[in-house]
């Protein structure tokens, strides 16, 4: 399961209602719709839809077969298409959704279908009773070509701008369109791998280096995760060296940073656990000299917390990917104001730094 674009989020209802209650004021003024009032509707399909960056005809065809087959299955009713940009943190241009969601709209319509589209840009107060039988509650993604999820991690990376157009991409980064990607759907499956990438790096040399930004560490239990496996590491294989960032900034994770000092002070020591500051809050990376692993969470719940469980991850067994993406690690993963962190009380310094940063950020705002 690729990199998500278009996201829809589909109920089936006896009866539904929404209410347009206060404009948005984080997007472009110019494309809040007229101000709808309370509409209702009896016997529908509810969609709501999120586009997301690099969507285009080829996620909207994929969209309008899913829907078809899902009114297929549940019968014919009109539909309701409801704009939800919270549904995605990597949510498209507000013309950019405009656009697609008016063209959905009409190529449903040119199906034969009854199509209700509901205005864009608003805090909504809405209700919904659905029915409660197999498939009234259906959620799709729509992934589109190989080279859009790829184009669409770039971005995320900070390896290409925003809206970058694919000839825009590192002569680097086109590897993995014609080698070994693998596309990881969820929580477990991104684990195992991980799990088994771990195993392939030592077990072949039992040496070498791993550089890794686990980002809920500390926060929850790491249990049977791949997390749980670094101590594993530190302690039977002595030759590898870890390199270690995380958000300092975030109690959960400066919390895990102490805990590392305090039960492996001899690997610190030496220069086998390596400990750094990152600013970044919503990857996750396994990387070793042949292989990386990228691992995105969920957005996180609230502000300024850790991000929630693993929602999907991309592996890429390639020695020159692995190089290079090693080398984007040290010099945008790695917050170089502090750089390797390497005595408790650095770290507590750091700590203290990033606080006092952030307190008075609070105050300014």
């Amino acid at each position: 399961m690729p990199y998500p674009p278009m996201i829809l989020d589909s109920y089936q209802c006896s009866s539904c209602f929404f209410e347009d209650k206060e404009p948005s004021t984080r997007i472009d003024p110019s494309t809040i719709s007229p101000q709808q009032l309370c509409v209702s509707f009896n016997n529908v399909l509810v969609v709501f839809i999120c586009v997301e960056r690099y969507d285009g005809r080829e996620e909207l065809e994929q969209a309008v077969t899913e829907i078809g087959s899902l009114l297929n299955m549940l019968g014919k009713r009109p539909i309701v298409l409801c704009p939800n940009v919270h549904l995605s943190i990597d949510k498209a241009p507000e013309k950019q959704a405009i656009a697609l969601i008016m063209e959905l709209e009409k190529l449903l319509k040119e199906r034969g279908l009854e199509v209700h589209r509901l205005s864009f840009g608003y805090h909504k107060r809405y209700g919904l009773e659905c029915n409660g039988n197999v498939g009234s509650v259906v959620g799709r993604r729509f992934y589109g070509s190989e080279h859009k999820q790829f184009l669409r991690l770039m971005t995320r990376l900070g390896v290409c701008p925003p809206e970058s157009p694919p000839s825009d991409m590192p002569a680097w980064a086109h590897v993995l369109m014609q080698r070994q990607l693998k596309v990881l759907g969820n929580r477990r499956e991104t684990y195992e791998t991980a799990k088994k990438m771990l195993r392939e790096q030592l077990d072949a040399t039992g040496q070498g280096e791993l550089w890794t930004c686990m980002l809920f560490e500390g926060e929850r239990q790491p249990m049977e995760d791949y997390l749980s496996q670094l101590h594993t590491i530190l302690q039977e294989y002595p030759d590898v060296r870890v390199h270690r960032a995380m958000n300092l900034s975030v109690p959960g994770f400066s919390n895990a940073a102490r805990h590392l000092f305090r039960r492996f002070p001899e690997a610190i020591e030496s220069g086998r656990l390596r400990i750094y500051n990152s600013k970044v809050s919503d990857i996750e990376f396994l990387l070793s000299r042949s292989a990386g692993l990228l691992a995105f969470p969920q957005k996180p719940r609230k502000a300024e917390s850790h991000a929630g469980e693993i929602s999907f991850g991309i592996y890429c067994k390639d020695d020159d990917f692995a190089k290079n993406l090693i080398q984007w690690y040290g010099a945008f993963l790695v917050d170089s104001k502090f750089g390797w962190i390497r005595t408790e009380s650095d770290l507590d310094a750091a700590i203290s730094e990033l606080e006092e940063e952030a307190f008075e950020g609070e105050i300014e705002g």
